[in-house]
């Protein structure tokens, strides 16, 4: 059973593990309880059970545990950590805080997997800009006033195409008082190829040297470490910097007071290795 669909389902963490253990039990006649249990890391074979029975609660440190037990990557992996912590809050306020953080990742799930037709939207970096300015902007229709401001700026003539592609594309629709609707809150490149992505990720990382150049630092982020780690230890990592992005990206879908287009890049990547034997 794949829970990274299926979890989005559950409002009750206990009931989708006990679905998941049945489930697996069906599949695999060699699985389980001991098996699972131990996989996860859990001293007590009779823990898994306890839990769907809400005999016991998890810690933080067997809520990672069971994640990836349960295989669980990305946004579900995110969702399964705050529903446990929404299922098990002990107070009335713990459990509206932690039901708020439920509905901002819920929030940022359903995003449009952009179609083979659409990918010129990457074509040019302020194409997604231009997306999130015409909808929240006070630009009233002013193409020069649209395009200056973006950071650079681009032309009046360069701003009204993109509107005119973004409209073509399904991405945008004029609504009441004519102003522009994003037709998705989010657009999603998963389906979208390496090589069309590469030179947007390039236009988007010239913009962040501009920015280190240009702006003060109380008007930009950016952080960095150089890390000594082991394969596992990268996976890790890579899957934390998704569910930072993953959180990101649902403050940003609930945020009420929206002033301004941001870049969030997070990154990681190899620039010193050697062989598992200690060769050079």
């Amino acid at each position: 059973m794949d829970l990274n669909e299926k979890i989005w389902d559950y409002s009750d963490y206990r009931q989708a593990l006990g679905d998941f253990l049945i489930a697996e039990r069906a599949l695999r006649p060699q699985f389980s309880l001991r098996w699972f249990a131990q996989r996860a890391g859990f001293s007590s074979h009779s823990f898994p059970g306890l839990l769907v029975a809400g005999k016991r609660n998890l810690g933080e440190e067997g809520l990672e545990r069971l994640a990836k037990a349960l295989r669980l990557k990305g946004r579900a992996s995110t969702y399964f950590r705050a529903l446990v912590r929404h299922n098990q809050s002990k107070t009335p306020a713990d459990r509206e805080v932690t039901l708020e953080a439920l509905k901002k990742i819920r929030a940022g799930r359903d995003a449009h997997r952009l179609r083979k037709d659409q990918w010129e939207y990457y074509d040019r970096w302020w194409h997604p800009v231009v997306r999130e300015l015409v909808a929240y902007a006070p630009w009233r229709g002013e193409y020069g006033r649209l395009g200056a401001m973006l950071t650079p700026p681009i032309s009046s003539d360069q701003a009204k195409a993109s509107v005119e592609l973004l409209e073509r594309l399904g991405l945008i629709v004029r609504g009441a008082n004519e102003r522009w609707i994003q037709t998705d809150s989010v657009v999603s490149s998963v389906d979208v190829p390496g090589a069309v992505l590469r030179e947007a990720r390039t236009q988007y990382l010239l913009r962040a040297v501009e920015a280190s150049e240009r702006l003060p630092p109380t008007e930009r982020h950016a952080s960095w470490a150089v890390l000594a780690m082991g394969r596992k230890t990268f996976q890790e990592v890579s899957r934390i910097l998704d569910e930072v992005r993953q959180r990101a990206l649902a403050e940003a879908v609930m945020d009420p007071d929206v002033d301004g287009v941001y870049v969030v890049s997070l990154q990681a990547f190899p620039i010193g290795r050697w062989s598992a034997k200690g060769e050079g």
